[in-house]
């Protein structure tokens, strides 16, 4: 593999799982020496386990893994609502292999062996665009926020007792992006997109005003006692409730 050079997205946070622990080590040396956080995972249990509290910016997945298959855990990332941007790695590199995977869900495919250079480049490429993957709430769903009914196309929160409350479009917007990723740690720049705004999100706090009002708001609603919206610290925020789609009338 050539040297790595430096990257425009240092601080990025790029996750790999791969059961071949040589090239997880050098991986690690590489993508640290891009400025890149690096986690690396031997199956998609320890995946499982770490998206719990945190997320990637991209994840570079094997597809071939010991128990469940790289296809099959992309098919179930992409099932539970994560989007964030999957190279996927194979020693699998026809031109039917590669469709397959991209049709799992992989936004990039790179048969090994590989140059490191092209790695690093179709990261960087990935790393991009990954801001733009925001996901898209069809306007008809409504979310059961563990107790609270929240109808976005309404623009309505409404409580166990059948109060309702009512919400601006950015606040909405803000809370259906949260309710499509319960548990997942969102940056501020990302969940500034989420509301439509075009502010510096590093140099203004009106994220935080929303969300300190979408608290109040539910707090109002909700029963017991913690709030649903958590800081996460170094990261953002994340939703900390139970989030089921409601059948439709």
């Amino acid at each position: 593999m050539s040297p790595a050079t430096a990257s425009s997205h240092t601080a990025a946070r790029v996750w790999v799982v791969d059961d071949d622990r040589e090239l997880l080590a050098l991986l690690e040396e590489r993508f640290g020496s891009c400025g890149w956080q690096t986690r690396s995972f031997e199956d998609g249990a320890a995946l499982d386990e770490a998206l719990s509290q945190d997320m990637p910016h991209v994840l570079v997945l094997d597809r071939l893994l010991p128990g469940q298959s790289g296809t099959h855990l992309l098919e179930r990332l992409r099932r539970q609502g994560h989007r964030f941007p999957v190279l996927m790695l194979s020693a699998l590199g026809t031109a039917d292999e590669r469709i397959e995977g991209l049709e799992t869900g992989a936004d990039d495919y790179l048969a090994k062996p590989f140059l490191w250079r092209e790695l690093q480049l179709r990261l960087e490429r990935l790393l991009d665009y990954r801001r733009e993957l925001t996901p898209q709430r069809p306007p008809e769903q409504i979310f059961r926020i563990n107790s609270v009914l929240f109808d976005p196309g309404r623009l309505e929160l409404q409580g166990p007792s059948g109060a309702v409350s009512n919400l601006s479009r950015g606040d909405a917007s803000l809370l259906s992006f949260f309710c499509l990723s319960p548990g997942i740690a969102f940056e501020r720049e990302q969940l500034c997109q989420a509301t439509g705004s075009l502010v510096d999100a590093q140099n203004s706090r009106s994220i935080d005003v929303r969300i300190s009002k979408l608290r109040k708001l539910l707090n109002s609603c909700k029963r017991g006692s913690g709030r649903m919206i958590e800081a996460v610290r170094g990261r953002g925020y994340r939703l900390n409730a139970e989030v089921q789609i409601e059948p439709q009338a």
